[in-house]
């Protein structure tokens, strides 16, 4: 058996190496660094008197309304989104891709074989050779290895930010999650509300037409007028016209909630037959402390996971500055005889460590830093403005919810008195003690009073639904 030396060279090779290896304890990654943030969050909200301060426990908020169809209707959404469906395809995309940046802390090995077979020209030569060694014939494998050893955090640094990448995904799925919901539960209280606003207008229908009737028998008579008679026609077909708009209404609803629902609106017509109540909007909400409630939402995460994420790319971009450490190597075997191929005479390996460093390159790495640093600001602001602006959702929609409270508690009011107005007008007209004039003006003043209270009850749902978003929902 035959000795086999490394070239000349091995030694330093294998000293540049070590040296490289006894940096490695001492150096950190350039991205851990203290980033500040310059935003305060409050301590407690600025309208909290009809609210919970208490720690948040999470929950389905859609089932406080107590609505099951509401809740299946989310359920199939959360099921057969599309959108839905393509975000999280590039959720798993982005989770593939930090996987797979995580193959660089790993040697890469690949296998090479081939077989060579040449035959050269006997008349090439001058005179005539021997066909002895005309054909000639070697069999080649053998492994090749290539691993860069990270001495100073580059792929360290990659992987992470592709890490807090594919966690900034994850936080702007659930917020599509959370907005899916949201908008399942706005469009389907709008076709609850237009579906009741129906019922008023039926309502109010059958009474007018009940008012023109007076009118008629008192003209015939000779107890009314043309004039009441006409003015009450004129009121109940105009009641009447409104009932194709809020049929039109409907329809749109329900062609929605097919769209968010992944399916065709003719699955869904007879789903909403039966006309239900409007729920209940007496909601006991807990909002929490501002600093726990306000970091738990998903799109305030993604925005302080982005900050991460770039100061870690920082840290791979710095590590450019310096130099690469870089060990090659292969083992194989090559022979002309394949029954001496395995022999040790036919055995060739090589080790190559290397390093490489990029003394100058224009500016190059030195911008790329400067960009690096100037998007990490700009997370940073949008980090910041994602805060103020979360905190004015939930103020926001604290107040609407809470004034739309109030305006119910009135509406009631108002809608109870106009009712005793129009029974007392009717009375005295039909004595002939009052003018039809007040009548008219009590029926329309009934009507618009209950389409506005079943806006305001609408109003008020839509508030808690946007007040529950803005919370964090679930999650």
């Amino acid at each position: 058996m035959k000795e086999r030396q490394l070239p000349s060279s091995s030694p330093f090779s294998f000293r540049l190496l070590s040296l490289a290896l006894l940096f490695l304890p001492s150096l950190h990654s350039f991205a851990q660094k203290n980033i500040e943030l310059d935003i305060v969050i409050p301590d407690k909200w600025q309208i909290d008197t009809i609210y919970l301060n208490n720690n948040i426990k999470d929950y389905d908020w859609w089932t406080r309304f107590n609505d099951p169809t509401l809740d299946s209707l989310i359920t199939v959404a959360l099921s057969n989104n599309y959108n839905l469906q393509s975000i999280e395809a590039t959720l798993e995309k982005s989770k593939l891709s930090y996987q797979q940046s995580k193959a660089a802390f790993y040697p890469s090995l690949s296998f090479d074989a081939q077989y060579d077979l040449s035959e050269t020209s006997l008349n090439y030569y001058e005179e005539t050779s021997s066909d002895q060694y005309r054909t000639n014939g070697y069999l080649n494998a053998g492994l090749n290895a290539t691993w860069e050893i990270d001495v100073f955090g580059k792929n360290r640094d990659q992987v992470r930010a592709n890490k807090k990448s594919y966690l900034a995904t994850e936080a702007s799925y659930q917020n599509a999650i959370m907005n899916l919901c949201a908008q399942v539960a706005t469009v389907y209280f709008n076709l609850r509300s237009y579906q009741q606003q129906l019922i008023v207008a039926n309502q109010n229908i059958a009474s007018e037409k009940n008012i023109l009737d007076i009118t008629i028998a008192r003209y015939e008579s000779g107890l009314g007028t043309q004039l009441d008679v006409s003015q009450a026609k004129s009121v109940y077909y105009n009641t009447l016209a409104s009932i194709p708009r809020l049929d039109a209404y409907i329809t749109q609803c329900i062609n929605n909630l097919a769209i968010l629902l992944g399916t065709f609106p003719s699955n869904l017509t007879n789903a909403f037959n039966d006309v239900n109540e409007l729920p209940s909007i007496r909601h006991i909400v807990n909002v929490g402390i501002p600093a726990d409630i306000i970091r738990r939402r998903p799109d305030v995460r993604q925005a302080e996971l982005n900050i991460e994420a770039q100061a870690a790319t920082i840290g791979a971009t710095k590590a450019d500055f310096y130099p690469k450490f870089k060990i090659t190597g292969s083992f194989g075997y090559l022979s002309h005889d394949l029954e001496k191929f395995f022999n040790n005479e036919s055995m060739m390996f090589q080790v190559t460590p290397s390093i490489s460093w990029n003394l100058f390159s224009g500016m190059e790495v030195r911008k790329a830093v400067q960009m690096s640093e100037l998007a990490l600001e700009e997370c940073i602001d949008n980090y910041n403005n994602v805060i103020i602006n979360a905190i004015q959702e939930v103020e926001t929609e604290m107040s609407n919810y809470a004034n739309a409270l109030k305006t119910i508690e009135m509406g009631q009011q108002v809608v109870e008195q106009g009712n005793k107005t129009l029974e007392l007008s009717i009375d005295l007209y039909k004595r002939g003690l009052g003018t039809f004039t007040n009548v008219l003006d009590a029926q329309r003043t009934v009507l618009s009073d209950q389409n506005y209270l079943v806006n305001a009850w609408n109003s008020a749902l839509l508030a808690l639904v946007r007040l529950y978003t803005a919370l964090g929902g679930s999650w």
